[in-house]
């Protein structure tokens, strides 16, 4: 049977252009009545209601069955983690050589610190434009296109120091006065934490893409999805194909949820997981690299400078911290500082690297196992 055409905006207005191609040569009036037929879209295209939007993606969430400890597996039957790769071409590139070097230590660490067996397999390499493309329907699949479209405070929206400020303090009055001096130091107010965050968010955006440009402006600002936390988090709802993407782009930016240690680093989110219902882990996850071997002024600064197979370790053990909510379905720790499941609390990621990697105890069965990422 023949496959059946869509009703869609592009092809009906394909079809009426193609027969007044023929007809009238493209007149004036023609031009102007497939104006009308687009408006007249438009305005009758349902809009969307947000509210009832939040409430269907919380039951969404909600309805998912609680989470469950993967199995270690066996030398002979291993777990699987599949891997796509997404490259944004104008950023740092991370070679086929150097993911498979990361991808082997990571087996490796998952062996000896979790006692995972792990066969890790990157089944697909994209440009982050081409991902984008393949996967926008999500953005409009309810209900896990709500992500998308409620979590960003978007660095060119005219409230945003405001809505900042306000999830900043949201945020910090969920935390102890010691915690927040491990995380802030003495000044630690809603105020002086937010001045600082943006601050630093701008740093990040303003400095030199390798051709030249700045990472984020308004010449560019198209592609603040890109780096955006809800999009992303829209996008592991949807995967239904891998159980890891790692991508030389970061996620950078402000959102209504942020946790205080992406606070504390300018809004640098390293790597999350999110729930899934398609993959067999309950889980999918990312992991922005490009904090991570980015040699600008502002991340040489706050993260150090470090050498290629520091970088190489470094992507390692935080990609660690991440299977430890992925596989051991390990909640967020705030009281451990030696233990890998606590996330490194800002830039200076080696310094943690070196903490953890010399502990003798994780404390990983004192951690809490989560209902839900």
């Amino acid at each position: 049977m023949p496959k059946r055409k869509t009703f869609t905006l592009k092809n009906t207005v394909k079809l009426i252009s193609w027969k007044l191609r023929k007809t009238y040569r493209y007149s004036t009036g023609c031009l102007l009545f497939l104006f009308a037929i687009f408006f007249f879209w438009l305005a009758c295209k349902k809009q969307v209601d947000w509210k009832k939007e939040e409430v269907a993606f919380g039951a969404y969430v909600d309805a998912l069955p609680d989470l469950r400890v993967t199995p270690r597996g066996t030398l002979q039957n291993p777990q699987t983690l599949l891997v796509r790769y997404v490259e944004n071409p104008q950023l740092p590139k991370l070679t086929k050589e150097v993911r498979e070097r990361i991808y082997l230590s990571l087996k490796e660490k998952a062996l000896s610190v979790f006692g995972y067996h792990l066969y890790i397999d990157e089944v697909e390499a994209l440009t982050i434009a081409q991902f984008f493309s393949k996967k926008e329907k999500a953005f409009q699949t309810s209900p896990i296109q709500f992500p998308a479209h409620d979590y960003l405070i978007s660095w060119f929206s005219q409230n945003r120091d405001t809505e900042i400020e306000k999830r900043v303090r949201e945020a910090l009055a969920k935390k102890s006065p010691e915690i927040l001096f491990a995380y802030f130091g003495k000044e630690h107010s809603a105020l002086q934490v937010a001045q600082k965050f943006i601050s630093r968010l701008g740093e990040i955006y303003a400095e030199k893409k390798p051709e030249g440009n700045p990472l984020l402006s308004a010449h560019n600002k198209e592609e603040e999805i890109w780096y955006s936390y809800g999009h992303w988090d829209t996008l592991l709802y949807a995967e239904k194909d891998v159980d890891f993407i790692f991508t030389n782009i970061g996620i950078i930016g402000a959102d209504n949820g942020m946790p205080i240690y992406v606070i504390a680093r300018g809004g640098v989110t390293s790597a999350f997981v999110e729930n899934s219902a398609h993959r067999p882990y309950q889980g999918v996850g990312v992991f922005g690299a490009y904090p991570f071997f980015a040699d600008t002024v502002f991340f040489n600064r706050e993260r150090g400078v470090l050498t290629q197979e520091q970088k190489e370790e470094t992507v390692v053990w935080v990609w660690l911290h991440e299977l430890g909510h992925l596989l051991l379905k390990k909640e967020e720790n705030y009281s451990f500082a030696d233990s890998v499941h606590r996330a490194p609390p800002n830039l200076k990621y080696y310094e943690w690297v070196k903490r953890v990697r010399a502990s003798k105890n994780h404390h990983t069965n004192e951690i809490p196992i989560m209902k839900k990422f």
